[in-house]
Protein backbone atom coordinates (compact mmCIF):
# COMPACT_ATOMS: atom_id res chain seq x y z
CA UNK A 1 0.00 0.00 0.00
CA UNK A 2 1.37 3.37 -0.96
CA UNK A 3 1.53 5.79 1.93
CA UNK A 4 1.56 9.50 1.40
CA UNK A 5 4.92 10.79 2.50
CA UNK A 6 5.47 14.20 4.02
CA UNK A 7 8.73 15.83 2.98
CA UNK A 8 10.15 19.09 4.31
CA UNK A 9 12.19 21.39 2.07
CA UNK A 10 15.59 22.80 3.18
CA UNK A 11 15.45 25.82 5.48
CA UNK A 12 16.80 28.28 2.88
CA UNK A 13 14.30 27.15 0.25
CA UNK A 14 11.43 27.18 2.73
CA UNK A 15 12.36 30.68 3.95
CA UNK A 16 12.41 32.07 0.42
CA UNK A 17 9.12 30.35 -0.42
CA UNK A 18 7.56 31.76 2.78
CA UNK A 19 8.56 35.28 1.71
CA UNK A 20 7.17 34.61 -1.74
CA UNK A 21 3.86 33.48 -0.26
CA UNK A 22 3.58 36.65 1.83
CA UNK A 23 4.13 38.82 -1.25
CA UNK A 24 1.62 36.73 -3.21
CA UNK A 25 -0.96 37.09 -0.44
CA UNK A 26 -0.55 40.87 -0.52
CA UNK A 27 -1.03 40.91 -4.28
CA UNK A 28 -4.14 38.76 -3.94
CA UNK A 29 -5.64 41.05 -1.31
CA UNK A 30 -4.93 44.11 -3.44
CA UNK A 31 -6.49 42.40 -6.46
CA UNK A 32 -9.69 41.67 -4.60
CA UNK A 33 -12.44 44.13 -5.29
CA UNK A 34 -15.33 45.00 -3.02
CA UNK A 35 -17.66 42.05 -2.58
CA UNK A 36 -15.08 39.56 -3.83
CA UNK A 37 -13.94 37.47 -0.85
CA UNK A 38 -10.75 35.47 -0.90
CA UNK A 39 -11.37 31.78 -1.62
CA UNK A 40 -9.12 29.10 -0.16
CA UNK A 41 -8.55 25.78 -1.96
CA UNK A 42 -7.01 22.77 -0.21
CA UNK A 43 -5.31 20.40 -2.68
CA UNK A 44 -5.01 16.81 -1.46
CA UNK A 45 -2.69 14.55 -3.48
CA UNK A 46 -0.23 11.70 -3.23
CA UNK A 47 3.40 12.69 -3.60
CA UNK A 48 3.60 10.13 -6.40
CA UNK A 49 1.43 12.60 -8.34
CA UNK A 50 3.45 15.74 -7.62
CA UNK A 51 3.76 16.45 -11.37
CA UNK A 52 -0.04 16.54 -11.72
CA UNK A 53 -0.28 18.84 -8.70
CA UNK A 54 2.19 21.28 -10.28
CA UNK A 55 0.30 21.10 -13.59
CA UNK A 56 -2.97 21.96 -11.86
CA UNK A 57 -1.31 24.80 -9.96
CA UNK A 58 -0.11 26.27 -13.26
CA UNK A 59 -3.56 26.12 -14.86
CA UNK A 60 -5.15 27.76 -11.81
CA UNK A 61 -2.73 30.72 -11.93
CA UNK A 62 -5.36 33.14 -13.33
CA UNK A 63 -7.59 32.38 -10.37
CA UNK A 64 -4.70 32.90 -7.96
CA UNK A 65 -4.37 36.44 -9.33
CA UNK A 66 -8.09 36.88 -8.69
CA UNK A 67 -8.05 36.37 -4.95
CA UNK A 68 -7.86 32.57 -4.74
CA UNK A 69 -5.35 30.93 -2.38
CA UNK A 70 -4.24 27.40 -3.21
CA UNK A 71 -2.75 25.42 -0.34
CA UNK A 72 -0.96 22.05 -0.38
CA UNK A 73 1.35 20.36 2.09
CA UNK A 74 4.57 21.74 0.59
CA UNK A 75 3.49 25.10 2.04
CA UNK A 76 4.09 23.77 5.55
CA UNK A 77 7.07 25.55 7.08
CA UNK A 78 9.94 23.59 8.68
CA UNK A 79 9.33 22.76 12.32
CA UNK A 80 5.53 22.90 12.05
CA UNK A 81 3.44 19.90 13.07
CA UNK A 82 2.09 18.22 9.94
CA UNK A 83 -1.27 17.01 11.23
CA UNK A 84 -1.95 20.28 13.05
CA UNK A 85 -1.21 22.43 10.01
CA UNK A 86 -3.16 20.18 7.64
CA UNK A 87 -6.20 20.13 9.94
CA UNK A 88 -6.06 23.92 10.35
CA UNK A 89 -5.88 24.55 6.59
CA UNK A 90 -8.68 22.08 5.95
CA UNK A 91 -10.92 23.97 8.38
CA UNK A 92 -10.12 27.26 6.62
CA UNK A 93 -10.68 25.95 3.08
CA UNK A 94 -13.80 26.65 1.04
CA UNK A 95 -12.98 24.03 -1.62
CA UNK A 96 -11.26 20.66 -1.25
CA UNK A 97 -9.65 19.28 -4.42
CA UNK A 98 -8.57 15.62 -4.40
CA UNK A 99 -6.28 14.32 -7.15
CA UNK A 100 -7.42 10.73 -7.69
CA UNK A 101 -4.91 8.11 -8.78
CA UNK A 102 -4.05 4.54 -7.77
CA UNK A 103 -1.55 5.93 -5.25
CA UNK A 104 -4.16 8.30 -3.79
CA UNK A 105 -6.79 5.58 -3.34
CA UNK A 106 -4.17 3.30 -1.75
CA UNK A 107 -2.84 5.97 0.61
CA UNK A 108 -4.19 5.70 4.13
CA UNK A 109 -3.49 9.37 4.86
CA UNK A 110 -4.95 10.72 1.62
CA UNK A 111 -8.08 8.59 1.51
CA UNK A 112 -8.90 7.73 5.13
CA UNK A 113 -7.87 11.00 6.75
CA UNK A 114 -7.86 13.99 4.39
CA UNK A 115 -10.64 12.89 2.03
CA UNK A 116 -12.74 11.46 4.86
CA UNK A 117 -12.47 14.68 6.85
CA UNK A 118 -13.40 16.75 3.81
CA UNK A 119 -16.47 14.62 3.11
CA UNK A 120 -17.51 14.99 6.74
CA UNK A 121 -17.32 18.76 6.42
CA UNK A 122 -19.19 18.55 3.11
CA UNK A 123 -22.09 16.77 4.83
CA UNK A 124 -22.29 19.73 7.21
CA UNK A 125 -22.20 22.11 4.22
CA UNK A 126 -18.92 23.65 5.34
CA UNK A 127 -16.86 22.88 2.22
CA UNK A 128 -17.15 21.91 -1.47
CA UNK A 129 -15.38 18.72 -2.54
CA UNK A 130 -14.05 18.31 -6.09
CA UNK A 131 -12.41 15.09 -7.29
CA UNK A 132 -9.97 15.26 -10.22
CA UNK A 133 -8.85 12.03 -11.89
CA UNK A 134 -5.17 12.50 -12.80
CA UNK A 135 -4.40 8.82 -13.55
CA UNK A 136 -6.58 5.82 -14.42
CA UNK A 137 -7.85 4.30 -11.19
CA UNK A 138 -10.79 2.38 -9.71
CA UNK A 139 -12.65 5.45 -8.48
CA UNK A 140 -15.98 3.94 -9.65
CA UNK A 141 -15.63 1.35 -6.87
CA UNK A 142 -15.46 4.07 -4.20
CA UNK A 143 -18.02 6.39 -2.64
CA UNK A 144 -16.91 9.05 -5.14
CA UNK A 145 -18.79 7.19 -7.89
CA UNK A 146 -21.97 9.10 -7.11
CA UNK A 147 -20.42 12.51 -7.75
CA UNK A 148 -19.43 14.47 -10.83
CA UNK A 149 -15.68 14.21 -11.40
CA UNK A 150 -13.18 16.23 -13.41
CA UNK A 151 -11.97 16.21 -16.14
CA UNK A 152 -15.28 15.68 -17.93
CA UNK A 153 -16.80 12.29 -17.05
CA UNK A 154 -13.73 11.42 -14.98
CA UNK A 155 -11.61 10.65 -18.06
CA UNK A 156 -7.91 10.93 -17.03
CA UNK A 157 -5.62 13.39 -18.88
CA UNK A 158 -3.68 10.68 -20.68
CA UNK A 159 -6.82 9.80 -22.65
CA UNK A 160 -7.32 13.37 -23.86
CA UNK A 161 -5.80 14.85 -26.99
CA UNK A 162 -3.29 16.52 -24.65
CA UNK A 163 -2.81 16.77 -20.92
CA UNK A 164 -3.12 20.56 -21.14
CA UNK A 165 -6.56 20.21 -22.71
CA UNK A 166 -7.61 18.01 -19.80
CA UNK A 167 -6.27 20.44 -17.18
CA UNK A 168 -7.96 23.37 -18.92
CA UNK A 169 -11.23 21.49 -18.46
CA UNK A 170 -10.34 20.88 -14.81
CA UNK A 171 -9.52 24.56 -14.22
CA UNK A 172 -12.80 25.60 -15.81
CA UNK A 173 -14.75 23.21 -13.60
CA UNK A 174 -13.01 24.42 -10.44
CA UNK A 175 -13.62 27.99 -11.61
CA UNK A 176 -17.36 27.34 -11.68
CA UNK A 177 -17.18 26.10 -8.09
CA UNK A 178 -15.23 29.22 -7.09
CA UNK A 179 -17.94 31.43 -8.58
CA UNK A 180 -20.66 29.48 -6.77
CA UNK A 181 -18.87 29.78 -3.42
CA UNK A 182 -18.40 33.53 -3.94
CA UNK A 183 -22.09 33.96 -4.67
CA UNK A 184 -22.95 32.07 -1.48
CA UNK A 185 -20.58 34.19 0.59
CA UNK A 186 -21.96 37.40 -0.96
CA UNK A 187 -25.53 36.38 -0.06
CA UNK A 188 -24.72 35.70 3.56
CA UNK A 189 -25.93 38.56 5.76
CA UNK A 190 -23.25 40.43 7.62
CA UNK A 191 -23.10 39.72 11.31
CA UNK A 192 -24.73 42.60 13.20
CA UNK A 193 -22.49 44.46 15.56
CA UNK A 194 -23.21 43.89 19.20
CA UNK A 195 -25.03 46.82 20.77
CA UNK A 196 -23.32 48.37 23.74
CA UNK A 197 -25.49 47.71 26.81
CA UNK A 198 -26.87 50.86 28.41
CA UNK A 199 -25.68 51.48 31.96
CA UNK A 200 -28.33 50.77 34.54
CA UNK A 201 -29.46 53.83 36.53
CA UNK A 202 -28.33 53.81 40.10
CA UNK A 203 -31.18 53.53 42.63
CA UNK A 204 -31.98 56.80 44.40
CA UNK A 205 -30.83 56.78 47.97
CA UNK A 206 -33.59 57.70 50.47
CA UNK A 207 -33.33 58.37 54.17
CA UNK A 208 -31.52 55.61 55.88
CA UNK A 209 -33.25 53.94 58.87
CA UNK A 210 -31.55 54.38 62.22
CA UNK A 211 -29.00 51.77 62.94
CA UNK A 212 -29.65 49.46 65.81
CA UNK A 213 -26.74 47.54 67.09
CA UNK A 214 -27.10 43.81 67.20
CA UNK A 215 -26.00 43.83 70.85
CA UNK A 216 -28.82 46.16 71.95
CA UNK A 217 -31.45 44.28 69.98
CA UNK A 218 -30.34 41.01 71.51
CA UNK A 219 -30.47 42.49 75.11
CA UNK A 220 -33.86 44.06 74.61
CA UNK A 221 -35.46 40.76 73.80
CA UNK A 222 -39.09 40.59 72.69
CA UNK A 223 -40.18 43.37 75.10
CA UNK A 224 -39.01 46.71 73.71
CA UNK A 225 -40.73 48.93 76.33
CA UNK A 226 -38.20 51.07 78.24
CA UNK A 227 -37.71 50.10 81.94
CA UNK A 228 -38.72 53.60 83.14
CA UNK A 229 -42.17 53.22 81.56
CA UNK A 230 -42.62 49.86 83.22
CA UNK A 231 -41.87 51.29 86.66
CA UNK A 232 -44.44 54.08 86.21
CA UNK A 233 -47.12 51.55 85.39
CA UNK A 234 -46.62 49.52 88.65
CA UNK A 235 -49.07 50.59 91.39
CA UNK A 236 -47.68 51.11 94.80
CA UNK A 237 -49.52 49.11 97.45
CA UNK A 238 -50.96 51.27 100.34
CA UNK A 239 -49.12 51.11 103.69
CA UNK A 240 -50.41 48.78 106.37
CA UNK A 241 -52.52 50.50 109.04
Amino acid sequence: MAVKSRSIAPASTAASSAKGRKVADKLKRSAEGPGKPNIRIFVSYSHHDAAAQRKLNTHLAPWQRDGVTIWYDENIEPGAELDTEIARELRRAHIFVALFSPAYLASHYCWNIEYKRAMGRRERKLIRVVAVVVKPCAWKQTRAAGFKLLPKDGVPPERWSSSDAAFVNVAQGIGEVIKAVRRELAMKPAKPARATPKPRPKPKSGPKPPKVSALKSRKAGPNTTPPSTLRSRVRKSPPNP
